[in-house]
């Protein structure tokens, strides 16, 4: 059964005959209530990665089963991410327009920097942010910093990134890209304090949860020089209200959280599938998510 909308209503109606759930959107909140109207429910398949909609201590007491496809868009993303870095620093979104509107006479004035040789700062050094660093320093020759909860000493002796103190990630890059889950911890990370302490000539990317910057704080920064500019993917409130003064600022670059929907990712989100299945047969899942 395919729901024809993201209606909690349609969802509650629908749920009591499910003995397993896959959810796309993040538009469902999959909470206590959704599963006490499912009595068959068994499995619940997150058709991405993030289950920061999913309550996972509400299913852990219920018995159900919640599996996701954690290596299903990390190079989707990753490669989303270096193209918002080269679409900030080399202003390609303005050079388009140019082109469109006849107005050549604007490459002399859209001269923007080079990757090679800059310092790139990693927040959170997971499968996504791992694959940038690949990306980053063997791909552009970048110095590439990171900060995590976790030090990486083996990664750090394969590629050559160096660990730093988050204080010294954000002060030292050039560019600062974040991959972090949603989380209490994470929510509003980057706000004004941080922003004053990036270099002006900086960027910021997010592609990662749109909680865990401050949008109206980046948006100031960007318009008061406080920093060059942003790429930002995602957004706390989706749709993002047509009228955000970010939309009208030339050194933001914006897009509708599109960073895991290369066609290659979204068949291997498809595959939670094949976990649900195994779950409904007995079977131990490969990706089981576990209540924390």
């Amino acid at each position: 059964v395919s729901a024809p909308d993201s209606d909690r209503g349609t969802l509650l109606d629908l749920i009591p005959e499910f003995d397993g759930l896959i959810v796309r959107t993040t538009s469902y909140r999959i909470d206590a209530e959704v599963m006490d109207r499912a009595p068959r429910l068994r499995v619940i398949g997150r058709h991405g990665v993030g289950v920061d909609h999913i309550d996972i201590a509400a299913a852990a007491a219920r018995d159900v089963v919640v599996v996701n496809a954690p290596e299903a868009n990390s190079q989707g993303v990753a490669e989303y991410t270096v193209g918002l870095m080269l679409m900030v620093t080399r202003h390609m979104r303005h050079a388009d327009e140019a082109v469109r509107s006849g107005n050549w006479s604007e490459r002399e004035r859209l001269i923007g920097g080079e990757l090679h040789e800059h310092t790139l700062g990693i927040i959170g050094l997971g499968r996504v942010g791992s694959r940038v660093a690949r990306i980053c320093a063997g791909g552009f020759g970048m110095r590439v910093l990171y900060y995590d909860i976790v030090r990486k000493h083996e990664f750090e002796r394969d590629i050559g990134v160096e660990f730093r103190s988050f204080d010294e990630v954000v002060a030292e890059s050039d560019i600062l890209t974040l991959h972090v889950p949603r989380t209490d911890l994470t929510r509003g990370m980057v706000g004004g304090d941080v922003l004053h302490s990036m270099r002006r000539e900086a960027i910021l990317i997010n592609a990662a949860r749109g909680p865990v910057i401050d949008l109206d704080a980046v948006t100031d920064a960007v318009r008061d020089g406080t920093i060059a500019g942003a790429g930002i993917d995602v957004f706390t409130d989706e749709p993002l209200s047509p009228d955000h003064p970010a939309l009208s600022l030339p050194g933001i670059v914006v897009s509708p959280p599109m960073a895991s929907h290369s066609g290659e990712s979204m068949v291997r989100m498809s595959l939670v599938a094949t976990d649900v299945v195994r779950v409904l047969a007995g079977e131990e899942p490969r990706h089981r998510v576990e209540a924390e």
